[in-house]
């Protein structure tokens, strides 16, 4: 690839993918979690936890459900699509794909540029996490 080339698709792709905020919390989930793959209802239960500010094993009924389902319909095969996941519709699991490592170095640095513009000062390096 020559400097003046556009983007490959793969990463115009993950920036895509990356857009919704469900999307993002899969991939935080991901990388969190000891296990290989993880079923689609604990990553629903752990989202619809985060979005109502509760524990995980209190999350349940209409929140749980509207995560499940979004992410059955349409978050997980977005994120399948660029790779970044790979979502079995079978089996409702979900493992990390051949762009998870590229979907959370681009969820770093926009997260890190984002408080930048936030605090109008540049950080130390050593003070951003990577």
């Amino acid at each position: 690839m020559k400097p003046d080339d556009p983007p490959s698709d793969a990463l115009f792709d993950v920036y895509h993918a990356l857009r919704a905020s469900r999307r993002r919390y899969v991939i935080h989930i991901l990388l969190e979690s000891s296990e290989e793959e993880l079923m689609v209802r604990t990553l629903a239960r752990q989202i619809a936890a985060i979005e109502e500010d509760i524990p995980p094993d209190h999350a349940a009924g209409e929140p749980y459900r509207n995560v499940y389902n979004a992410l059955s319909q349409t978050h997980l095969s977005t994120l399948s699509d660029a790779k970044i996941v790979v979502y079995d519709p079978n089996r409702q699991t979900v493992a990390k794909g051949s762009n998870f490592q590229i979907a959370v170095l681009v969820s770093v640095l926009n997260r890190s540029i984002y408080q930048i513009l936030q605090d109008d000062a540049l950080p130390d390096v050593d003070d951003l996490k990577l």
